[in-house]
């Protein structure tokens, strides 16, 4: 499942690219979760995430281009594609690392040309990431760079891939369980802990061996389904 935003201030428009969107995805077999939006602080605020956002560049109050360089300012990998009948735009929008850009009308040539490119991208990257509010902001980590999570009190402690100090923030387990996919690397190992399976060393016991030396608890009920979500995931990463 792919989330996808739509800016556009214009209904029809918006409702044109959420149909077309509709038919590439039934074509290629793929699920989309489609939003729209008519205004661009949907992704300036910075408060949720996308898998892709399209972007309209004439909008009213902050444009299509403040916003994405918003955006940018803390969020460097989700894709971009602008809309507008302007193509001049063009330039400018790769400079803010535009994923594609098509002018309107949006057909379905054109939409296919930008997705297939857009998907390549994701497949090859990996799309999830988690919104993590810190005290100088907020961050957009990618999940395949979250190590785990675990609870502590009323607090989320987040260890990463690049062995900086853990980020702990306030928040409940559920910010990170509803990133976890059938097919994705993220398992929940007890009440108040996620792993990535990527960074799982052995499962031994009542224990979860991190690649990092942590030894992480792992509740009884847990157990089996851990057993076997890491030998499945294991499986199908050879």
């Amino acid at each position: 499942m792919h989330k996808v935003l739509i800016v556009e201030d214009f209904p029809d428009d918006a409702r044109l690219l959420s149909e077309e969107l509709t038919r590439y995805a039934e074509r290629r077999g793929l699920e989309l979760s489609i939003e729209t939006s008519p205004v661009a602080m949907a992704i300036a605020a910075g408060s949720r995430t996308f898998d892709l956002i399209f972007l309209d560049i004439e909008l009213p109050g902050i444009n299509g281009m403040e916003a994405a360089e918003l955006l940018r300012a803390y969020d460097t990998s989700t894709p971009v594609i602008f809309t507008t009948s302007l193509a001049q735009y063009a330039v400018r929008g790769y400079e803010v690392g535009a994923a594609g850009f098509i002018v309107k009308p949006v057909t379905q040539p054109k939409l296919e040309l930008a997705m297939d490119k857009v998907l390549g991208r994701l497949r090859a990257t990996g799309s999830e990431r988690i919104v993590i509010p810190t005290s100088g902001g907020v961050r957009v980590t990618p999940v395949r760079d979250v190590c785990y999570v675990e609870l502590v009190r009323h607090d989320l402690v987040f260890h990463l891939s690049s062995g900086e100090e853990p980020i702990r923030v306030r928040g409940t387990i559920r910010r990170v369980t509803e990133h976890i996919r059938p097919e994705g690397p993220l398992l929940q190992i007890s009440s108040g802990c996620v792993v990535n399976m990527d960074y799982v060393q052995l499962i031994k016991g009542s224990e979860v061996q991190m690649t990092d030396g942590a030894a992480l608890p792992l509740s009884r009920a847990r157990r089996r389904e851990a057993i076997e979500s890491f030998s499945s995931y294991l499986g199908g990463t050879l």
